[in-house]
């Protein structure tokens, strides 16, 4: 196989394998290697007297280094309600040998905690006694179905934006498409979680799951012109490749590496899960603030939407404003008779606008005109395979293509009169331009199609030619 062919063959796989691989190396980075063997992370625990805790700590401090972070309160019933204000994980009465934890908070959590104090109780000469202060539903018998329950409503809404880009509706049917998902959604996780008893009844619940829905759903589709084509990657390496480690929902929060402990507070499955535990088992401790960031999740992706679309606004009156002013110019030069080429030798600007003197470039082939540029959806992402159709004055067809994996095209050899481009794809409006290549270079003009009548071309500054609407 000829190098070229290799190096062609090369690229393509790689722009189309990107995204699996970087699935994979995504789940052995941040899935296997922090939690093939889960450890204590600074693991609050409250013990009963100041000279009890001090003993602790420094036994801690020697078996499992960085493993626990004591601290001391004054009586038993003070160590219960720092484990029901979710201040501490568990605490520990030394009087008696009794370990007080919460199983809403992980079982896993309390299996490596009676590890750790059984050896302390027997030191005293007790054995060591658990009392759960706070235990899951009576169907959450491993104490993840709350999770499970909230995956779902965490990983859906990437999809459901993923399967948007490509139907025929306008952006503001896609808008409320997504927050309807979102209410249906919702209702099916929680009833179903209700039915089997993984849950107890709190219409809050729902809230805190719709939030979910539309933080997640509306930040995506709001990344989706800034990051493009790449918004698989970003979406899942965001709500799936962070989230779902950080939530504390498989493995709990504190035996995870502290990395991930500090992403649980920022993102919003780590909140959800805190916000629905707080609601059903701790009487509301800790709900507030993670409905919060919840909310501050929804914000941000209303944000980005709001900002991306005043920015298409932009950037669509700067171009109609710019084939206004070309095509008077355009009449302007038909009228003086001045000739659409350049006079050879003559400086001129480049497309990236920095004037260029001829005497510093490689020379050109005579006649040589062609003709570039991509095509791409309403949400800014390229749309591959689109037809894209040239002809002459007199509706002759002169070239006609597809668009690569990127969306990007290319001509060469155009002739000297104005020629039209076409640009379509199926379940898009059409976009017409119309426009004359110039001698020695290269032309730029981008067509962004949308399932509306909205279609246009994009032209920068300094092309030759009128635009023609869709």
């Amino acid at each position: 196989m000829p190098k070229e062919e290799l190096k062609s063959l090369a690229r393509k796989l790689l722009s189309t394998l990107w995204f699996p691989m970087f699935f994979v190396v995504g789940f052995m980075v941040f899935y296997l290697i922090p939690f093939h063997a889960p450890a204590p992370h600074n693991v609050p625990v409250a013990v009963v007297g100041e000279q009890a805790a001090a003993g602790i700590e420094i036994s801690f401090d020697s078996s499992v280094p960085d493993g626990y972070d004591i601290s001391a309160v004054s009586s038993e019933q003070a160590a219960r309600q720092a484990v029901l204000d979710r201040d501490v994980v568990a605490a520990y009465d030394p009087a008696d040998g009794e370990m007080f934890y919460a199983s809403a908070n992980g079982r896993m959590a309390v299996q490596m905690l009676r590890q750790s104090f059984a050896p302390v109780a027997a030191q005293a000469g007790q054995q060591l006694s658990t009392t759960d202060l706070a235990a899951t539903a009576p169907g959450d018998v491993m104490g993840t179905g709350l999770f499970y329950c909230l995956m779902a409503l965490n990983i859906a809404p990437y999809v459901v934006v993923m399967m948007l880009l490509r139907a025929q509706l306008t952006a503001r049917q896609k808008l409320g498409s997504m927050v309807g998902f979102g209410v249906v959604s919702t209702l099916i996780c929680y009833f179903t979680a209700l039915s089997l008893d993984v849950i107890y009844n709190d219409p809050l619940l729902l809230l805190v799951g719709f939030l979910l829905t539309q933080g997640i759903a509306w930040t995506a589709y709001g990344l989706v012109p800034i990051v493009k084509q790449f918004i698989p990657g970003v979406a899942i390496g965001l709500f799936v490749l962070l989230s779902l480690p950080s939530s504390g929902g498989a493995i709990p929060l504190h035996f995870v590496h502290p990395i991930f402990q500090f992403l649980h507070h920022i993102m919003p499955l780590g909140n959800a899960v805190d916000a629905m535990r707080g609601v059903l088992y701790f009487d509301g401790a800790g709900a507030v603030r993670g409905t919060l960031v919840l909310c501050a999740w929804v914000v941000l992706g209303v944000a980005l939407v709001v900002f991306n679309h005043f920015h298409a606004e932009r950037l669509a009156a700067r171009a109609t404003e710019q084939q206004a002013s070309e095509q008077r110019d355009d009449e302007r030069r038909e009228r003086s008779g001045e000739s659409a080429g350049r006079i050879s030798g003559e400086e001129h600007e480049h497309e990236s606008g920095v004037t260029v003197d001829p005497a510093l470039e490689a020379p050109v082939p005579a006649h040589h005109r062609t003709l570039a540029g991509s095509v791409t959806d309403g949400s800014g992402a390229a749309v591959p395979g689109a037809s894209v159709t040239v002809t002459d004055g007199r509706g002759v067809q002169i070239a006609r293509m597809l668009t690569s994996p990127e969306g990007e095209y290319r001509v060469h050899e155009l002739p000297a009169e104005s020629v039209t481009v076409v640009a379509s794809a199926a379940g898009l409006e059409p976009a017409v331009d119309r426009l004359r290549a110039r001698q020695g270079r290269v032309e730029r003009c981008d067509f962004l199609l949308d399932g509306e009548s909205v279609s246009r071309s994009v032209r920068p500054v300094g092309a030759s030619g009128a635009g023609v609407g869709s």
